[in-house]
């Protein structure tokens, strides 16, 4: 399975040199900066702390945390245990399992910056939320170190299984997803199953339910056509008053 490491907005060099190395530990060949807030070129933390390993990672820029993720089929956000809800998270052990048997053959590993972790919406655009269980008195990880546990506990090299032979029953990359979503939403707001003022209260709820099961290519149709029948059955409906 090939894994991406995707940071977003990190704010210091030491950090981003310490996760490329980690990346380069465990054989993942790029890292993603999406927004970083610090400037890698020359400084010597990030030398110091990439040990060479930028030369074995690509080291890459996204402009938004959408284009990182889009051609991904597993997008998996990582979360503190501090203050979280703790439905939807999965440990390493188990997120490895989730994603060996589902056949997953690409993989972002979304980590946020130091300070405050990924935003709620950032968690939204992703599949599943993993959490490395820590000591209640001290909960949050420093960055590097965060990249190298999961990395080391999922142990990539363990995942995949041959993939099935119908391209179409095969996970689809995270931007059908997210489409596919937007498409139901669109047709729920139409219907009037969804309040206007805030749909991201049933929605939410919608994305961590199908994000558990990493939707196929035939699954994510299906939502497409369930969408669209909705829309034509409300436009053949008449109208009241």
């Amino acid at each position: 399975m090939r894994v991406r490491v995707v940071l977003v907005r990190p704010r210091y060099a030491g950090n981003v040199g310490g996760a490329v190395r980690a990346a380069a530990n465990f054989g993942v060949p790029e890292v993603v900066l999406v927004k970083p807030t610090c400037v890698l070129d020359d400084d010597p933390e990030f030398v110091r702390m990439a040990m060479g390993g930028e030369k074995l990672v690509a080291l890459t820029s996204a402009a938004t945390l959408a284009a990182a993720l889009a051609d991904v089929q597993a997008a998996i956000a990582t979360t503190s245990t501090r203050n979280r809800d703790p439905r939807g998270l999965y440990t390493a052990a188990e997120m490895q399992e989730r994603l060996r048997v589902s056949g997953v053959e690409s993989a972002a590993l979304v980590f946020g910056p130091e300070r405050g972790g990924l935003s709620r919406d950032e968690l939204r655009q992703c599949h599943m939320t993993l959490a490395v269980p820590t000591s209640p008195a001290f909960p949050v990880l420093n960055l590097a170190q965060a990249v190298g546990i999961v990395l080391a506990l999922l142990d990539a090299s363990r995942f995949g299984l041959p993939p099935p032979a119908d391209p179409m029953d095969r996970p689809a990359p995270h931007e059908e997803f997210r489409a596919a979503l937007d498409h139901l939403e669109e047709a729920m707001l139409a219907s009037g199953y969804l309040d206007p003022q805030n749909p991201a209260r049933v929605t939410d709820q919608f994305r961590r339910w199908f994000g558990r099961t990493l939707p196929t290519h035939r699954e994510l149709a299906l939502l497409h056509a369930l969408a669209a029948h909705v829309t034509y059955l409300l436009r053949r409906s008449p109208r009241e008053g």
